[in-house]
């Protein structure tokens, strides 16, 4: 059935209601522990009413209070967040009963109203934010469920023929704001079809005020370069001619059903880290890095909001498109005593720029042409220009920043350690020379050129890697910067994979990468760990067997 225009905007208004059309019935469901703000009016006995200016009387935030995270995940938790069905190909999910969507945003603060764009055959739907952490080994905690909204299935979209950028061009389906009831985190907007079909919209909440050592960053625009939906991604195409690919691509889409059933690299590359965060219980703080970005533009970002009173900036496992702004925000953190921790690889490797969309709605379009020549913004500003970090005309490559570089993909081999006398080792069973099979997986960082890294960077392994017929050396490092930071650098996406025990299959692996974590976790937790942890160059030793990088 097609549904008119008209048709669509009244659904539109009637989630904008919410309690009007039939949907008085969305509630929180989950008993959340904190109340929205309330206001009292107070009342003078002494003086007439008519004459007396009301005071508002707002319900402190609960959140602001050291341990409240903590406090959060001994709250009851669930695993109905999970999807069980098998992930489905690259194909475009068009089954009946079938359910997609995308939100307005990637992050969200109180008071913000976050909208929906939702598109399914069955006839209704509705909405489950769970808040994703710890919960006793649950991983999840209901927060809100919406009321059952009547469905159109919304086919429409462009894709320009130069940029091969895919847009979902639908109309609203849902609106709702987020309040007191939803603490700091990072979601997942499990979408469910009146046939039981679902879809996952990953959410964060932002709480600037929050009280948190830990700041984590939501990799975003990794997810939406890696995005199938529509039939480019910014490395093919998947309709049309194979060897093309998307220059652009857009976040008003849906992450495909086939990228985890739109959860994206969340599930392996962030929750086994946010869950290990949240059952050691350090207040901890969520952004994307959409955030880093847009919070670097205030000022002069010498008072970025989204690092104000955090000790430590955590980065997970694939954090690859990094614009002007979200380089700055972690090179001026680390300046300011802010430890790093770049618990993955390939991060800050390529350089991308932040677009509106068609509807001036900012950071909506993340642009990527690789080489200089094919970026048109070349010519007018060349530090713009969407190359490697490390490429001309940029010419900063990730190591002066992170200390290593990427080298390899579609790796997997042992990761060896070295010099595990180090701080970082503490209190874990192992010794000189322990190797740990298959850590240096999926992607892997090693040495770069020596004057372009830490003078005083200091290498935690070193482990051969063969990738195509050349032998290189991954390297998991640390350095302690001028200002008392501390950066640490595992070298390896696979290493937030290891911290779930049981997916990863390997027990002896996955207790020690926790337990490494667990030591990296609370010294950034505490304040600038090159001060306490001061590193000891010994790169030289490891660089014997570094051979120049391969590049596509």
């Amino acid at each position: 059935m097609k549904l008119s225009r008209s048709f669509i905007a009244t659904i539109a208004t009637c989630a904008i209601a919410l309690t009007a059309c039939g949907t008085s019935d969305a509630s929180d469901t989950s008993s959340p522990s904190t109340e929205a703000p309330t206001t009292t009016v107070e009342i003078s006995s002494d003086v007439p009413s008519s004459t007396v200016a009301p005071t508002t009387t707002v319900a402190p935030d609960p959140y602001v209070s050291p341990g409240w995270l903590a406090a959060e995940n001994a709250l009851p938790g669930t695993d109905a967040w999970r999807i069980t069905k098998k992930v489905p190909g690259a194909k475009p999910v068009t089954a009946e009963g079938s359910i997609e969507g995308y939100a307005d945003t990637t992050s969200a603060q109180p008071g913000d109203i976050v909208t929906l764009f939702v598109a399914t055959a069955a006839p209704t739907w509705h909405v489950e934010a769970y808040r994703m952490g710890w919960y006793a080994g649950m991983q999840g905690r209901l927060i809100w469920t919406s009321g059952e909204t009547p469905s159109t299935w919304q086919l429409d979209m462009s894709t320009d023929g130069d940029t091969k950028m895919s847009r979902a061009l639908w109309a609203p389906s849902l609106t709702f704001t987020i309040d007191n009831a939803w603490p700091a985190g990072s979601y997942l907007l499990k979408l469910v079809s009146s046939t039981s079909e679902a879809h996952y919209v990953p959410l964060t909440i932002r709480r600037d005020s929050t009280s948190a050592s830990l700041v984590v960053v939501s990799a975003v625009t990794t997810w939406q370069a890696y995005n199938p939906w529509g039939g480019c991604t910014l490395y093919q195409c998947f309709v049309g001619n194979p060897r093309s690919r998307a220059t652009v691509v857009s976040f008003d889409r849906p992450y495909a059903a086939s990228y985890n059933w739109g959860s994206a690299d969340f599930l392996t590359h962030e929750l086994p880290l946010i869950s290990l965060i949240e059952e050691l219980g350090i207040d901890t703080a969520y952004v994307t890095d959409i955030d880093l970005h847009s919070s670097a533009l205030d000022g002069d970002g010498s008072t970025n909001p989204v690092l104000l009173n955090r000790t430590a900036l955590l980065t997970t496992a694939h954090d690859e498109y990094y614009s002007t702004p979200m380089r700055a925000s972690l090179e001026r953190a680390r300046d300011a005593g802010i430890n790093l921790a770049f618990f993955g690889a390939n991060a800050v490797y390529r350089h991308i720029r932040l677009e509106p969309n068609d509807e001036s709605l900012p950071f909506r379009q993340l642009v990527n042409y690789r080489t200089a020549d094919d970026d048109p913004m070349t010519a007018q500003d060349p530090l713009q220009s969407t190359v490697q970090w490390r490429n001309d005309p940029i010419n900063k490559p990730e190591s002066a920043l992170i200390g290593i570089q990427y080298f390899a993909a579609g790796v997997k081999t042992a990761m060896k350690l070295v010099n595990t006398d180090n701080w970082v080792f503490a209190g874990v069973d192992l010794s000189r020379g322990t190797s740990l099979k298959n850590l240096v997986a999926i992607e892997a960082d090693g040495l770069g050129h020596s004057n372009q890294e830490p003078e005083n960077l200091e290498v935690l392994a070193s482990s051969p890697v063969t990738y195509k017929k050349v032998r290189y050396n991954h390297a998991m490092t640390y350095y302690s910067a001028d200002s008392g930071a501390g950066v640490f650098a595992t070298g390896t996406i696979g290493w937030i994979n290891a911290l779930d025990t049981t997916a990863w299959g390997d027990e002896k692996v996955s207790l020690v990468v926790r337990g490494i974590t667990t030591n990296v976790l609370q010294a950034f937790a505490t304040g600038p760990a090159g001060v306490a942890h001061p590193s000891v160059s010994n790169a030289s030793r490891y660089r014997t067997s570094v051979q120049p990088v391969n590049e596509d």
